[in-house]
């Protein structure tokens, strides 16, 4: 049978990949960018009637983490699933007799608001000397209100901004992953790994 990842978009496709790279995960499984989250909500009904016994989603958090929990769990109970009452830390995996597997990463970390960008935020680097000029740069700029960017998408000007400043300006964050100038050694990212690996090949890849 088929096992399905699903997540919103291109960026999380490539960072998602160069990551299970770095940790050498098996790929058993398809990544489909579905190109948004009400996307992903339409096409769960219909993966779970397709031959899949594995299916994954991965979606941010953005502003309100309770309310994308609440609609998965909407989504998932018309088919027969029981989601707890919010995510799990180590990322949610339900298993259910005669239904596939379903597992639930809500980017960052399971727990608070925010996207994809904060996720690789937590994996620059401990001690880099780049970063508090980024900040201050960004500080800089809103107090003056000259930032283009809104508050929400910070963490994007931030990271971005961050990888501009580096050896090879401007990568995209997945090529970054691969050029280890970010870490995904990281407790954050070893925890995302080892939820990959318990949903879609049974078994954690180290402990974080």
């Amino acid at each position: 049978m088929n096992q399905i990842l699903l997540v919103e978009g291109k960026d999380d496709l490539h960072v998602f990949s160069n990551i299970f790279k770095k940790h050498n995960v098996l790929q058993s499984f398809n990544i489909k960018d579905k190109e948004g989250i009400d996307a992903i909500y339409k096409s769960i009904p219909i993966y779970l009637k397709a031959d899949n016994s594995t299916i994954g989603v991965i979606v941010d958090a953005d502003t309100d983490i309770k309310s994308k929990w609440q609609t998965l769990k909407s989504v998932l109970s018309e088919k027969g699933y029981d989601l707890p009452s919010k995510p799990m830390k180590e990322g949610t995996i339900i298993r259910k007799e005669y239904l596939p597997a379903f597992g639930i990463w809500i980017m960052p970390n399971n727990d608070e608001n925010g996207m994809l960008e904060d996720f690789v935020n937590y994996l620059i680097p401990a001690g880099d000397k780049i970063m508090p000029f980024v900040e201050s740069s960004l500080r800089l700029l809103e107090t003056k209100q000259i930032a283009k960017y809104k508050l929400i998408h910070k963490s994007k000007a931030k990271i971005h901004t961050w990888l501009a400043w580096q050896e090879t300006p401007g990568v995209p964050m997945g090529v970054a992953i691969n050029k280890t100038y970010l870490d995904s050694n990281h407790k954050i990212c070893i925890r995302f790994v080892n939820w990959i690996n318990e949903l879609y090949n049974e078994y954690p890849s180290k402990k974080n």
